[in-house]
């Protein structure tokens, strides 16, 4: 008996989407993704300017990257990276230091004497001893953070970055997941970046490709209205429509998902109450460098933004026509004040806050400002989440997911997102091909008893 090709529908069209779509199908599945907007790649989505394509919002790629790395080498991209030493800054008050070596710790104008020193002593138990996170998943980064470098370090350096990253819900988020982070970030002996010759537009156009090869079909500015479950299939209602498939791969966030969920596939789903924080980037292109730091942590009162990225420290001149391009970010939830601003509002206070990172900065430096924003960057992750992490498959749905509510404790980056789509397209292929099997071996069953 041939075996039948399993129609596996997948729900987005960004990273991890067109990965999930480029496992199956290299398994033999039909393959179909619906994806809501124009374009393919989700955050990695691009703008132009002059004739380039620049990314809107920023992205980083480490040399530790096992997901990605090979993924590149695999659309062979990997002659087309190029890695870049890169610095990080610190504005405190009116003053931008280096924060990268001890020595520029020593002389870091932020702490006291004895604040740099437990300064250095908990990075360094942290980098160097602390190797097992058991217990971390239950204890808030908070608690963990002050009992480690003290009072002073923690009030005037870790909460300030963490109510920027998490909001006033930091508290609440678990020291598994700053443990993790500092981890991947400083895991070696130099911090080291990568970018991509053509972009991550590049990587969506060659993962495109491979797709329409092995037979995928991609259906752009297709949003799915609502998705249930059913003993036979599992069913989208597409274009007012219903379509039937053995199986569906989401990688929508989980609240979007739950708003088109329908039947008891909606009683499933895990954390529909999960707390998202998006992000507002405003996009500075620049005629010339503005500062000297790739990355840029921000500990001053008022100020409008929460981070700083040049990522012209990385990206090749030839990506952006000689143009240097500034992120301002602020990570906030969409209901809040901050995403709501007008962009006329945001694009006046980048202007007055870039003079902050150089006092030599003028106005006719910058060509343009973009703004752009998008609702669901990353879960707040609440205590004990490790035992709340969605599985890969929706109960005992025909539906699986490949979203970032399951990139914990890892950081939310395209290297997370490759392995998690790369094994929930490897685990519905295994749940197919055991129903079919079983399927198979009833009807051969059945026969030999007639």
């Amino acid at each position: 008996m041939t075996p039948l090709r399993h129609r596996v529908a997948v729900l987005g069209g960004g990273i991890s989407g067109l990965v999930s779509a480029l496992r199956l199908l290299q398994q033999g599945k039909h393959v179909t993704i619906f994806e809501a907007s124009g374009e393919l790649g989700g955050l990695g989505s691009t703008f132009e300017h002059e004739g380039h394509a620049m990314e809107r919002f920023y992205h980083v790629m480490l040399n530790s990257d096992e997901n990605l790395l090979p993924l590149l080498q695999e659309l062979d991209l990997e002659d087309r990276i190029v890695w870049k030493e890169t610095k990080m800054g610190f504005l405190h008050g009116k003053k931008l230091d280096p924060f990268n070596t001890p020595l520029d710790l020593l002389n870091f104008g932020g702490l006291s004497l004895w604040g740099r020193i437990r300064t250095a002593i908990g990075g360094a138990y942290i980098a160097k001893f602390c190797n097992d996170p058991k217990g971390l998943d239950s204890i808030s980064v908070s608690e963990w953070l002050e009992g480690l470098f003290g009072a002073e370090v923690f009030n005037r350096l870790w909460k300030p970055l963490l109510r920027a990253k998490f909001g006033d819900l930091f508290e609440e988020v678990p020291a598994y997941w700053f443990w993790s982070r500092l981890r991947r970030e400083k895991g070696g002996t130099k911090e080291v970046k990568g970018y991509v010759r053509g972009g991550y537009r590049l990587i969506a156009e060659r993962l495109e490709k491979e797709i329409h090869r092995l037979g995928g079909d991609i259906r752009m500015r297709t949003p799915v209205f609502a998705i249930q479950d059913t003993p036979w299939d599992v069913q989208l209602n597409v274009s007012g429509r219903w379509e039937a498939f053995d199986a569906a791969i989401s990688t929508l966030p989980i609240p979007v998902l739950g708003n088109i969920a329908r039947g008891p596939l909606a009683n499933m789903l895990p954390n529909k109450n999960l707390i998202y924080q998006g992000v507002v980037n405003a996009v500075v292109i620049m005629k010339k460098r503005l500062q000297p730091y790739y990355w840029n942590a921000i500990v001053k009162k008022d100020y409008p933004f929460q981070g700083l990225v040049e990522t012209t420290h990385v990206v090749p001149s030839s990506q952006t026509g000689g143009r240097h391009l500034v992120y301002l970010l602020n990570y906030c939830q969409a209901d809040s004040d901050v995403y709501n601003q007008t962009d006329g509002d945001i694009r006046f206070q980048a202007l007055k806050a870039l003079r902050d990172f150089n006092s030599k900065f003028q106005p006719d430096w910058v060509e343009d400002i973009k703004v752009f924003r998008t609702p669901f960057v990353e879960p707040i992750w609440p205590l004990g989440y490790q035992k709340l992490k969605p599985r890969m498959r929706v109960g005992d749905s025909r539906v699986y997911l490949a979203t970032t509510a399951q990139c914990y404790p890892n950081v939310n980056s395209w290297n997370t997102m490759v392995g998690i789509a790369s094994d929930t397209a490897a685990r519905v292929k295994f749940d197919l091909d055991n129903v079919y099997n079983a399927r198979n071996r009833a009807e051969q069953s059945l026969a030999q008893s007639h």
